[in-house]
């Protein structure tokens, strides 16, 4: 059964045969039932367009994949744009709320979204260490979007930066083990920073001072 909506696949590939270069979709996938549905979402995605292509990979064997995007968990995903990691992984599907997170760090990757400019992209690309950002959402959650959003931004701004939506009712266990009561929940190198709707100028303030 298809995930994607007919119309939204009319619509996407408009905006994605407009993308300059070429965007990877790079999954690391177990034998579970949901990286089944991870799966067949981004084969979906893939068929869209010829400038969105889609590679399966394996969480057990590809470790030096792994690492290279920094995903630590099975069910997931990275972006890269021209062959190259861009910091936004998405661990489970983004759908719900979540599905425009995804389309937009598409879409502005191909230069076809918000950008940071002044003072907050300057902040942004001072960061000199490695930052790990891992954001907890519910995709019923509306205020999870924006934040999801300003850190796909932020990361994508910046090398040193990766920025991660985690699906909490898909990884429940670690979401109960790290007490998560309320979401969004921005983790930053392991340690909770925030609770809640944040500004990008908030989020950015908590980032640079990682």
């Amino acid at each position: 059964m298809a995930l994607l909506d007919s119309n939204i696949v009319e619509q996407l590939k408009g905006y994605f045969d407009n993308i300059n270069g070429n965007i990877e979709l790079v999954s690391f996938l177990d034998d579970s039932e949901k990286s089944n549905e991870l799966d067949s979402f981004l084969k979906e995605v893939d068929v869209i367009s010829e400038k969105v292509n889609y590679i399966k990979k394996s969480f057990e064997n590809d470790k030096t994949d792994l690492e290279k995007a920094n995903i630590t968990r099975p069910i997931s995903f990275t972006i890269l744009k021209d062959g190259e990691n861009t910091g936004i992984n998405f661990s489970g599907i983004p759908g719900g709320h979540e599905f425009n997170s995804f389309i937009l760090a598409v879409l502005g990757l191909a230069g076809l979204g918000k950008k940071l400019e002044g003072e907050q992209l300057s902040k942004v690309e001072s960061v000199n260490k490695p930052v790990n950002i891992e954001t907890f959402v519910s995709l019923s959650c509306t205020h999870c979007p924006d934040v999801v959003q300003a850190l796909n931004l932020i990361s994508s701004n910046n090398k040193n930066i990766t920025a991660t939506m985690v699906d909490s009712a898909v990884f429940f266990e670690e979401a109960k083990e790290k007490d998560i009561q309320a979401v969004p929940v921005v983790f930053i190198n392991g340690e909770q920073k925030s609770v809640g709707a944040k500004t990008i100028e908030e989020l950015i303030t908590l980032v640079t001072n990682a």
